[in-house]
């Protein structure tokens, strides 16, 4: 049987007098309630009541065909443990009232006494929203709690695999040195040296690495606005820093509509920069190009976009690129630490700018980033930056 008054309060009703239920809703009503209530006297219909629907408060006769109050309780916290519970009886004694209270009912009422009951469900349905938002946030905490303890475990073991290689060649040319350095001529000496000194420089480049994604993502960054030509620009940062001398004539560089000068952060952009031309140089043929064009087709905006012939990236991998610490199904031995498009993300959110991933395994990965010129702009002195925009294709 179902009673309607409104929508504001939905009410399971565990009652098998017609008059007690038309008595119960009066005084809901009288207290401010619009409820809709649902009534069942038996424990098939409970059962199906707590099978089809979330109800916001239980109100439970003492004595019903077959069962009881305490029964019907035990039902309703097995399917939810902390909707409010309310007995109603015109027969609970004194045991009985505190059998139920301590089974997990909130309270207890006599038929015919119910001047308190409008005060009580205000006050459960208030301690119950309360309840219901400590478990969502609590349960918020431990999600967040296992995501971090994935990405320590994660991070753990790229930052082992990563630093093993430096420290064995550490390891071995210092050996070598201690064992066999008076049999060794000066060039040999000198190897050895070098070998350990570019080690450390790759171990200290992976821990900057590290620790910069980390201070971009917390969001660390002061910006800083720079005047610059960007064609020289460009050129400078491919002639010096883009990559390592062996690689550096395989960038192709075009610029399109580029103004003369352009007002932005020139070390999210070189960092940015190098991190995405690191990944197409890596993950291309040694002989294939990389393509770096440079656009200011819209205005207040230059458009980054590096193509490559690479290895592509596989679909199924293509939402997580911008994950820290991940790495593509198909990278095989390429070494990395999976921080690359972690930090290029980082970059355009600091900028306020955003990026775009297109991959085609086998065909190669093209990635597009956007950054606004704060000159056409207007240059501001005080530099608000929007959340930046991610697109995966």
């Amino acid at each position: 049987m179902l009673h309607r008054s409104g929508t504001a309060l939905r009410l399971l009703l565990i009652e098998d007098s017609e008059y007690d239920r038309d008595l119960l809703l009066l005084n809901l009503q009288q207290a401010g309630f619009a409820a809709d209530a649902l009534c069942v006297d038996t424990l098939a219909e409970l059962e199906a009541a707590l099978r089809d629907f979330e109800w916001q408060i239980v109100f439970s006769d003492f004595d019903l065909p077959g069962f009881n109050g305490l029964r019907a309780l035990e039902m309703v916290r097995q399917r939810n443990p902390d909707v409010p519970f309310f007995i109603i009886s015109g027969v609970i004694d004194e045991e009985q009232a505190v059998a139920a209270m301590k089974a997990g009912a909130q309270d207890y009422f006599f038929k015919g006494k119910l001047a308190r009951l409008g005060p009580a469900v205000q006050r459960e349905l208030r301690e119950a929203e309360q309840r219901r938002m400590r478990k969502a946030a609590q349960e918020a905490i431990d999600r967040d709690r296992k995501v971090l303890k994935h990405d320590r475990i994660r991070f753990a073991d790229i930052l082992s695999h990563e630093l093993r290689t430096p420290l064995h060649i550490i390891n071995m040319a210092a050996t070598m040195l201690g064992r066999y350095e008076d049999r060794m001529d000066a060039a040999a000496r000198r190897e050895r040296i070098s070998e350990i000194k570019d080690a450390i420089a790759r171990m200290t480049r992976i821990i900057d690495k590290v620790l910069l994604a980390s201070r971009l993502e917390l969001k660390r960054w002061e910006l800083r606005s720079e005047v610059l030509n960007l064609g020289e620009w460009c050129q400078d940062f491919l002639a010096h820093t883009a990559a390592d001398a062996s690689e550096r004539d395989r960038i192709r560089l075009s610029l399109t509509q580029v103004p003369s000068e352009v007002a932005l952060d020139p070390r999210i952009l070189e960092i940015a920069l190098q991190n995405v031309l690191s990944n197409a140089l890596k993950y291309s043929g040694p002989d294939e190009p990389v393509r770096l064009e440079v656009s200011g087709h819209t205005p207040g905006c230059i458009c980054f976009v590096v193509r490559d012939h690479g290895i592509g990236i596989p679909e199924a991998d293509q939402g997580h690129l911008l994950d820290s610490f991940y790495r593509g199904s198909n990278v095989g031995n390429v070494q990395g630490t999976g921080l690359g498009l972690a930090i290029v993300k980082a970059c355009m959110e600091v900028h306020g700018g955003a990026i775009r991933i297109d991959s085609v395994p086998g065909e190669g990965t093209t990635v597009t980033m956007s950054l606004p010129d704060w000159r056409q702009l207007g240059h501001p002195t005080q530099i608000s930056v929007p959340t930046a925009e991610v697109i995966h294709a």
